[in-house]
């Protein structure tokens, strides 16, 4: 039987045109929303993150990226609509056998395009990001 061991969030808005935050280049990766959370030997924790963000010029490919302590675990890219659309992005993934003790849970954000001057976008909102340490 699977037991809660811990949860952690962070919210930095939960609406929509909320926020105005650019996305930069890939050497430049923006922290989204981080939160801590307390595992069993060979746990799982459970994360769910969701963003919104928006084209302001051209049409960028951005990644979003999961950390665990630092380290990406899972990422996910995304190409911009049409000018000023705003992209829903939502991301779930499974962290498995991970260490016990305390861990740094990060979701970032980059813009992935070879030129960022013709290609930009910026995280819109809504920006909600959580975790659920089972073991």
């Amino acid at each position: 039987m699977a037991i809660i061991i811990d949860v952690g969030s962070s919210t930095a808005t939960t609406g929509s045109q909320t926020v105005s935050i650019p996305i930069l280049a890939p050497g430049a990766n923006l922290i989204l929303a981080e939160f801590g959370l307390s595992t069993v030997d060979s746990g799982t924790v459970l994360l769910n993150a969701n963003i919104g963000f928006q084209t302001t010029v051209g049409a960028p490919s951005v990644v979003f990226t999961l950390y665990r302590d630092g380290q990406p675990i899972f990422n996910v890219g995304a190409s911009g609509l049409s000018l000023l659309a705003i992209q829903p992005i939502a991301m779930s993934f499974l962290d498995r056998s991970v260490p016990a003790g305390y861990h740094a849970y990060s979701l970032g954000v980059a813009n992935n395009s070879l030129n960022i001057l013709l290609n930009a976008a910026s995280v819109t909102g809504p920006v909600t990001y959580s975790g659920v340490s089972i073991g």
